[in-house]
């Protein structure tokens, strides 16, 4: 199963701000083409979700998450601003 810093949870939450984000919904992420991706979406009752301050801020389908085993999820900090790394 992934890990997710309380720094990533705390950003991803101040996304969902940001972004006007539903309370029912969270931010799912994703395996595209492209790489992993973040999406708004409503957590699936199968999901692994991650919570800030009561609320799920992340879900993740469990084989992606079977398959981020042993990974975090963290922010990095650059003159560009925070953004989310996976490692």
């Amino acid at each position: 199963m992934l890990t997710v810093s309380e720094d990533a949870k705390a950003h991803l939450a101040s996304i969902m701000t940001e972004n006007n984000v539903p309370d029912e919904q969270s931010i799912r992420l994703v395996a595209g083409a492209q790489g992993l991706g973040l999406a708004p979406d409503a957590p699936a009752a199968a999901d692994d979700t991650y919570e800030h301050d009561g609320k799920t801020v992340l879900c993740v389908e469990p084989a992606l998450n079977k398959q981020l085993e042993g990974r975090t999820m963290t922010i990095e900090r650059s003159e560009q601003g925070a953004r989310l790394n996976i490692a």
